[in-house]
């Protein structure tokens, strides 16, 4: 009998205590990861209702669809606070980076490359205003966005250095550096690939008024910056970017955004 009753007991104790873990391991809440996230259209965008949209959406929508353990949520920072911020602690990933733009690799890690782009020269059109107008930068006004590192100035994105050495006229988005250029409040600006493919698409009409270069200011790789020592590490993400990079979602948003994987 006491045999019976002691298997009784270890049976019961043995399903409690595999109910109770189940139990905690389903109302086990996922951690919070932020993410940093700068004006950089078409990939970043700030929307003026203060939303964030652009493609980071569709890349953490995916990644949270995708596991339980991580919750990867937006925090707004600026191309000027980035740096700042990262080393305050408000993030600890950030998507649609590079190594080159300001980070020590001392405190970072990158991942593998997901996505390429390149930055290229823009003016607005006039009689017998060809290519050659973006051989010299000498005597020309410069627009660019706050906090960027262009390759015309060996990546130095000082605000007062640009001012004095480029006369560079400041913008505090890539919209608004096409705008400038139209109305003549800057002569080349710099804007991406990515985001006058998506410009032209929005605003057929500016086709006729804009010059585009076939000079190149930067080629870029795109990768997500992560914080050494932090849950999810680069080797997590980058295998939660390789499925999304092989799935039908990123096919669609790439043709939809005309970008370059």
């Amino acid at each position: 009998m006491k045999l019976l009753i002691t298997a009784l007991f270890c049976l019961f104790f043995s399903v409690y205590q595999s109910l109770t873990w189940a139990a905690t391991a389903t109302d086990k809440k996922p951690l919070i990861v932020k993410v940093g996230v700068v004006h950089f259209p078409p990939y970043i965008e700030i929307e003026p209702n203060g939303n964030t949209g652009g493609m980071i959406v569709e890349f953490l929508d995916y990644m949270n669809a995708v596991q339980s353990t991580y919750k990867f949520e937006p925090v707004q920072t600026s191309a000027m606070r980035k740096i700042r911020d990262f080393e305050n602690g408000s993030y600890d990933v950030g998507f649609f980076d590079n190594l080159k733009w300001g980070w020590n690799p001392a405190e970072v890690d990158a991942s593998t490359v997901y996505m390429h782009g390149k930055e290229i020269y823009i003016a607005k059109k006039k009689p017998g205003r060809t290519e050659k107008y973006f051989n010299d930068f000498k005597g020309k006004s410069m627009v660019g966005m706050l906090g960027y590192h262009y390759g015309f100035a060996n990546f130095n994105a000082d605000s007062r250095y640009l001012r004095k050495k480029y006369n560079m006229q400041a913008s505090t988005s890539n919209e608004g550096s096409v705008k400038m250029i139209l109305h003549d409040r800057g002569d080349i600006a710099v804007v991406s690939d990515a985001f006058l493919h998506w410009y032209f698409i929005t605003h057929p009409e500016a086709r006729a008024q804009i010059l585009t270069s076939n000079k190149v200011d930067q080629d870029y790789f795109l990768s997500v910056i992560v914080r050494k020592s932090v849950r999810p590490s680069v080797q997590e993400i980058n295998t939660m970017l390789g499925k999304f990079k092989l799935s039908h979602q990123f096919k669609s948003m790439a043709d939809r955004y005309g970008i370059t994987p």
